[in-house]
């Protein structure tokens, strides 16, 4: 079952039995982590890859007033901040918390350096994973940057559809839920959105 669980991520999906197994023989271990607990907070050392191969989980960080904003959000399979496990300062910025029961694979960090010499395909897809991590916090970036609440807002009804939870949309476009509420009434004013019951679309 373990070796089964590993290989739902494509970083180990083509990686032989016994080059699993070996890992598995050595530094790994095994979490079961219920919905609503969290997995790991701010700050924490990252001292293993952590594989996310059941579950779904959501990274959160919490401004200096308290106001809770939705970095990132999971679905099994899919690695916990892989970009920090060999960094110099190599703590989470983020708390993780799991939205569903979660099954994490923590391999330790030393363990995985010498696998990722033995295995070159999953050195070559642990490279992939981390540059397009790059590429995504770079868009991100390039959008709280750039982009102001308003088009943000336009942006996210063009991929999610709709609004259905104000406080939840301002979360994921990190704002707050009366600023929010403030661009959606102005663009219902302008007509170039509409509200059907609680639900905000695009007109």
């Amino acid at each position: 079952m373990e070796k089964e669980e590993l290989k739902r991520s494509k970083l180990f999906a083509d990686c032989s039995d016994e080059a699993l197994e070996r890992l598995l023989d050595s530094a790994c271990r095994r979490q079961e982590c219920p919905a609503g607990r969290r997995i790991f907070n701010a700050g924490d050392p990252c001292r293993a890859l952590m594989v996310l191969v059941e579950g779904e989980a959501e990274a959160k960080m919490t401004g200096e007033e308290g106001r809770e904003v939705v970095v990132e959000h999971f679905k099994a399979p899919a690695l916990l901040a892989p970009a920090i496990l060999f960094a110099a300062a190599n703590r989470v910025p983020v708390e993780v918390n799991a939205v569903r029961d979660c099954v994490i694979w923590h391999i330790n960090r030393e363990t995985f350096f010498v696998f990722l010499q033995q295995e070159p395909s999953v050195l070559r897809a642990y490279l992939e994973v981390l540059s397009n991590r790059g590429q995504f916090l770079s868009s991100k970036m390039r959008n709280f940057a750039v982009n102001s609440l308003r088009n943000r807002v336009l942006e996210y009804l063009d991929t999610h559809g709709s609004i259905t939870s104000v406080t939840k949309a301002a979360q994921e476009l990190s704002a707050t839920r009366p600023s929010l509420s403030r661009i959606l009434s102005n663009l219902l004013d302008e007509g170039l959105v509409t509200k059907v019951k609680k639900a905000y679309r695009k007109t």
